[in-house]
């Protein structure tokens, strides 16, 4: 090494070479960071979970109602004392139903078609006129009728929002009535399953023995495909290929993930939800998942590309059917979005969910529940379990790869995988038909297929 200080005049260029040679080689080599999340503020600002859903079709009141209302009011509203035929031939009011007695023209819209107004309810139309037709349905507000007006637009749902002054809400409660209208159906969403087989496991020439044992190294060990490659041929003197068995994995898991929601599972009342992040082909994806407060089972899994309100409603909605009608309490981060499927649970599915929130790591937080923060440390753990079985990989190849992957690991940690806190016992314990405790994938299958039956 150089016993002599570096000269002054050189300093700058040397660190100028080293910044050079950083940046060049940060473009050939991507670290992984966490991805940052971008939460706007839409999320922030909801209705009271006794306001109604908006009324989509308008409540237009009767012409009869109109006028016996005017005439009780001392102010009779007469027909109209016409001089000229009406040049449009009209039977009614498009809105109250008043008859064409009490219509008179009102002259021409901007397009030359002929307008009218109705004398009972003042509204003005052209009865020629085409209607254009309309992305969305006109929704009004449930306390005073008033079309609401559209506030924001977001991914996978659109915010509109009541302007109306005179609103019931309004004066007595100085908030404006908002709506979220989503862009899926609230009801039909599910959990993301692997949707093909790839392979016949029937016929494979390897047998149902290899499989179930590729699926140990594999998912129980946590080993990756080239790996479980090398350990079957070490271990049995069989070499399937890599993809080979990525095709066992993903054929596994079309066949068993339907049949999961089916498994009775011992829910204790209380659910702890929340998302990590993995890498599919060089993009972060995340996983949402529920894990039981008490019993520790994982009792849903949902993959989804964005960390959004609509993998929350999907992940909650699981949770609503699982437990079939049964209260339970929703333990979250503070994460906005677990907010927004509490509500549409509300809304739309007709639920009362008991949401409790953590706030990060600390508590000295007066809007933090921190009588529940032992059931969010849970799924915290269970994330650093998955993590480290998922760091082999570092990314996964392919959507279907990775959903069945995570599907199989459900799997293998409620029946198969020892832990501590169990007195080095899965959560769930099942027995076969000889009255076993299930050890192995072999087993489990078996257990899964005559359960099913």
């Amino acid at each position: 090494m150089f016993s002599r200080n570096l000269p002054n005049f050189l300093l700058k260029p040397l660190m100028n070479f080293v910044l050079l040679v950083y940046l060049f080689f940060s473009r050939l080599f991507h670290v992984d960071f966490e991805p940052k999340e971008k939460l706007d503020d839409s999320y922030t600002k909801f209705n009271s979970f006794d306001d109604p859903l908006p009324d989509i079709e308008p409540n237009y009141p009767d012409y009869k109602e109109l006028l016996a209302e005017a005439k009780e009011n001392g102010e009779p509203i007469k027909a109209v004392n016409r001089r000229k035929p009406l040049t449009v031939d009209v039977e009614e009011c498009s809105k109250c139903g008043a008859p064409k007695e009490y219509l008179y023209s009102y002259g021409h819209d901007p397009d030359g078609y002929q307008k009218f107004q109705c004398k009972v309810c003042d509204h003005q139309w052209a009865p020629e006129k085409p209607e254009q037709p309309k992305n969305h349905p006109t929704y009004r507000c449930p306390f005073c009728g008033y079309a609401l007006s559209k506030e924001k637009e977001r991914k996978n749902f659109t915010k509109y929002k009541c302007r109306n002054d005179n609103c019931s809400k309004w004066k007595n409660e100085h908030k404006r009535y908002r709506y979220r209208a989503y862009d899926f159906d609230v009801e039909n969403l599910e959990v993301s399953r692997p949707d093909k087989e790839p392979v016949n496991l029937d016929h494979s020439q390897y047998g149902q023995f290899i499989i179930s044992k590729a699926m140990d190294f594999y998912v129980g060990l946590g080993l990756s495909l080239r790996q479980t490659k090398r350990a079957l041929k070490l271990a049995y003197n069989v070499s399937p290929s890599a993809q080979t068995i990525q095709n066992w994995t993903v054929s596994l898991a079309h066949r068993l993930g339907p049949k999961i929601k089916d498994l009775d599972l011992p829910l204790s009342g209380i659910v702890a939800v929340d998302e990590t992040y993995i890498k599919i082909k060089g993009s972060w994806h995340y996983l949402f998942t529920a894990i039981d407060g008490k019993n520790g089972c994982v009792i849903a899994q949902h993959l989804s590309k964005h960390r959004d309100a609509k993998g929350a409603i999907t992940i909650l909605k699981r949770i609503i059917d699982q437990y079939q009608g049964q209260d339970f309490v929703l333990v979250s981060d503070m994460a906005p979005i677990y907010r927004a499927a509490v509500h549409a649970a509300k809304a739309f599915l007709k639920t009362d969910v008991d949401h409790r929130q953590v706030k990060g790591i600390f508590t000295d937080d007066d809007n933090s529940d921190e009588v529940y923060r032992p059931y969010k440390n849970i799924i915290e753990r269970f994330f650093g379990t998955y993590k480290a079985h998922y760091k082999r990989h570092k990314s996964f190849s392919s959507f279907d790869g990775a959903l069945a992957h995570v599907t199989l690991y459900q799997l293998y940690f409620n029946y198969i995988k020892p832990h501590s806190s169990f007195d080095n016992k899965p959560p769930l314990i099942v027995e076969d038909s000889r009255g076993q405790p299930i050890e192995s994938w072999a087993q489990l299958i078996r257990w899964i297929n005559k359960t099913d039956k």
